[in-house]
């Protein structure tokens, strides 16, 4: 699963902020680049990623290169010590690819900006540091997001030997209970993605689970109704076991939480 390829999502996220988390059902990859916003320079981020990034990747979309985009505020944590301010999704349909100053003047000619690959790049550069690029598989999708909704990404550390019993446990035991949330209206969507570059022993997670939810009350809000939801789900398993098990397979080793405040999607 982890091919030498996916070097390539790197240059794809440092020549051009390629947002998004996408509605795509697996197989498929998405790459994600963090970015952490110069001082001073958040509205003049905000100005950047409307004039230019969303253009850039309506276009891309629009010629079938990704099939979503998305960018992300950071919500929880925030300040000088949060890594990521925005963190910018590219959904692909099938292995992501190189993109070099050739395919990003396409893009940009598709967009109908007046600027140069280089003026793209120096633009980004002055509000904005890219900090990592990285490529996830999605195994599991549900649901379809909107603005505004709130992202829970949960980064999951996972041993090498239980990785494909980990994404089993979660498409056998989560998946049914992401869509009761969604059926209920008490949460927009949910998915599972597995970490495929960068890897190795020292990584601090190897797979990331999102909740999505329509408000911020909505991620904090309790739910008395829990276990019947979950009873209504898997009838013959037991509550405590079940997430016995689960903690047997993964530690929760990070939680944040993120806002969707762009969405491109192919135009109709």
């Amino acid at each position: 699963m982890r091919f030498t390829r996916f070097l390539a999502a790197a240059t794809v996220a440092a020549a051009c902020l390629a947002p998004v988390c996408a509605q795509t059902s697996s197989p498929g990859y998405h790459t994600v680049a963090c970015f952490k916003v110069k001082p001073d320079s958040g509205a003049a981020y905000r100005k950047f990623a409307a004039d230019e990034v969303h253009k850039i990747a309506q276009g891309r979309v629009d010629s079938g290169e990704i099939t979503t985009f998305y960018l992300l505020r950071a919500v929880f944590p925030q300040g000088q010590s949060t890594e990521c301010d925005y963190m910018a999704i590219a959904m692909y349909s099938g292995m992501p690819h190189l993109l070099g100053t050739e395919e990003l003047s396409a893009a940009i000619k598709k967009s109908g900006l007046a600027i140069t690959p280089e003026d793209y790049v120096n633009h980004r550069n002055a509000v904005s540091t890219l900090v990592s690029a990285e490529v996830f598989q999605n195994q599991a999708y549900v649901g379809t997001a909107k603005r505004g909704d709130y992202f829970e990404v949960n980064y999951m550390k996972v041993g090498d030997a239980d990785i494909d019993d980990y994404i089993n446990y979660e498409k056998k035991i989560w998946k049914p209970l992401a869509e009761a949330y969604l059926k209920d209206g008490k949460r927009t969507g949910w998915s599972l993605n597995l970490r495929v570059m960068p890897a190795g022993s020292d990584l601090t997670y190897q797979a990331v689970t999102v909740d999505i939810f329509p408000s911020l009350d909505a991620v904090f809000a309790d739910d008395p109704q829990f276990y019947d939801r979950f009873k209504k789900a898997h009838p013959d398993m037991e509550l405590g076991t079940t997430f016995e098990q689960y903690g047997k397979l993964r530690a929760r080793a990070l939680i944040k939480l993120f806002v969707l405040e762009d969405l491109v999607t192919a135009n109709k």
